[in-house]
């Protein structure tokens, strides 16, 4: 998809020979067109939504209500869906092994945490890379995972916050996970009932230390309650301390597009040529109906980055109308 994109705005803005736009600067264009598009969704989602319940028009030349709207007509559903493209289950990260959470790195926006209190058998799994698996040939009796463990439990990788599920206990030393969490080394884990769960509250500054000095709603391990402040969230009561104990889901910021390719040399002269295995490597993430307004954006911020103001006027009007087409 990024290729695609790439080609056609290099052949659009090199109509003339004096609008090559280098793959450092397309990436740079890249990653804000796809930030632009990636919030207005938010927002169009909201408009979408607060239509419906008013039961107005979604066009002002349709007369159609826009709650009527069903199946493929559905244009909040279709934002919704791309929005969850987006939702993201991970543990938070214990900033100071005290009651102090960090905020995942990627936050876009959070939505809801919960708090896991039963937490049935931690360890340390085998350096060896199992795909798919939790080994760990240290338990033993009661410790074993056919004591401990069974399917859908969370599993969480505290050395990177990752979690999975299980799937099967295949034996007292080895589980099968849903995701591949664990790469090579020793990395630590831990396993919770995925029914014993409390959802956190997030609380507005003001109150939650009210709440704390009440004897009849002072936040517990049954209720919690949480404070977000800047790169933290801070957990109360204060003896929620466990690492991987606190899930959060959320919504993610994109990853930053980044076309790579290789140089070739040829008789005449050099050229760039994609190259999707390179390590570092990263498409769009949104949805492929976006390529138009992704262009038409990465064309206004080329135009302005190199004063061609053909170019910079032209795609205007392209970004006002994709964004007026309920994309």
């Amino acid at each position: 998809m990024i290729n695609e994109v790439r080609q056609t705005v290099l052949a659009l803005a090199n109509k003339n020979n004096y609008g090559y736009i280098s793959r450092r600067d397309f990436n740079h264009f890249a990653r804000q067109a796809q930030l632009e598009i990636f919030k207005e969704y938010m927002y169009d989602y909201n408009t979408h939504i607060d239509k419906q319940n008013k039961r107005v028009a979604a066009n002002a030349g349709v007369a159609t209500s826009i709650a009527s709207n069903e199946d493929y007509a559905n244009i909040a559903e279709r934002k919704r869906q791309v929005i969850e493209i987006f939702s993201t289950l991970a543990p938070l990260g214990n900033a100071t092994d005290g009651h102090v959470y960090d905020k995942p790195s990627d936050l876009y926006l959070l939505n809801k945490l919960f708090f896991y209190d039963t937490e049935k058998v931690s360890g340390t799994k085998e350096s060896a890379v199992s795909t798919n698996k939790l080994v760990d040939p240290s338990l033993t009796g009661l410790s074993a995972f056919g004591n401990t463990a069974s399917a859908g439990d969370l599993v969480v990788n505290t050395d990177d916050n990752t979690l999975a599920f299980v799937v099967e206990v295949e034996s007292g030393t080895s589980l099968k996970i849903t995701d591949n969490i664990f790469g090579s080394g020793a990395l630590k884990y831990k396993i919770f009932n995925p029914t014993k769960y409390s959802e956190i509250e997030i609380q507005d500054p003001s109150q939650i230390f009210n709440l704390a000095a009440s004897t009849l709603v002072n936040p517990s391990t049954m209720f919690p309650s949480c404070l977000m402040q800047a790169d933290n969230i801070i957990m109360y009561p204060n003896t929620i301390t466990n690492p991987g104990s606190v899930i959060a889901q959320y919504v993610r910021n994109p990853k930053d597009p980044n076309w790579t390719g290789v140089t070739v040399t040829g008789a005449a002269n050099s050229q760039e040529v994609f190259n999707a295995s390179a390590a570092d490597f990263q498409d769009f993430e949104l949805p492929k109906s976006e390529i138009p307004y992704l262009i038409s954006r990465i064309l206004l911020l080329a135009g302005m980055s190199i004063r061609e103001i053909d170019i910079a006027q032209s795609t205007v009007g392209l970004v006002g109308l994709n964004a007026n087409e309920n994309r």
